[in-house]
């Protein structure tokens, strides 16, 4: 977060990296073309290499954004915005460590195995965490006024 705020943007907040994960190589909406949804269980269930992917190397999506799957898991401003305690077969034990997909539970398509994915994931998190495959972007709000659109 500092380093955003020193480069005058932030972090995206889940909602805005989620709709812009959800775009498809020319629709705003790919969750429902398999080849979308194939690539990214692909990357998901392929054992780690040791190395990453090159900046650039994946797919570009509608809004013209480049490696939002396929390179590395990424932090949001609000990661640890869902509501999980402990493991959902077993909710008595309230060992934080634990987590679970139930942090989608408002999720507006069911069958959007990816989404649960990241959301398990960034349930887990804490601040301090990292791994080799955590990253970020940065993110900036739109001029008022400006004549930017929707894919700048």
């Amino acid at each position: 977060m500092a380093y955003a705020e020193w480069m005058g943007k932030r972090l995206p907040t889940t909602a805005e990296w989620e709709l812009a994960a959800s775009a498809g190589a020319s629709t705003p909406d790919g969750k429902d073309d398999p080849a979308y949804r194939e690539r990214i269980l692909n990357w998901y269930s392929a054992a780690g290499t040791g190395s990453l992917a090159d900046v650039g190397s994946t797919p570009r999506y509608y809004w013209g954004v480049y490696d939002l799957h396929g390179l590395v898991w990424e932090w949001v401003e609000d990661f640890n915005s869902a509501l999980v305690t402990g493991e959902s077969r077993n909710n008595s034990d309230l060992d934080l460590k634990l987590f679970c997909g139930t942090g989608s539970v408002g999720a507006s398509q069911f069958d959007d195995y990816t989404a649960f994915v990241r959301f398990a994931f960034r349930s887990g998190l804490e601040g301090n965490y990292t791994v080799p495959n955590l990253g970020f972007r940065c993110a900036r709000d739109a001029s008022v006024g400006s004549a930017t659109t929707q894919k700048s």
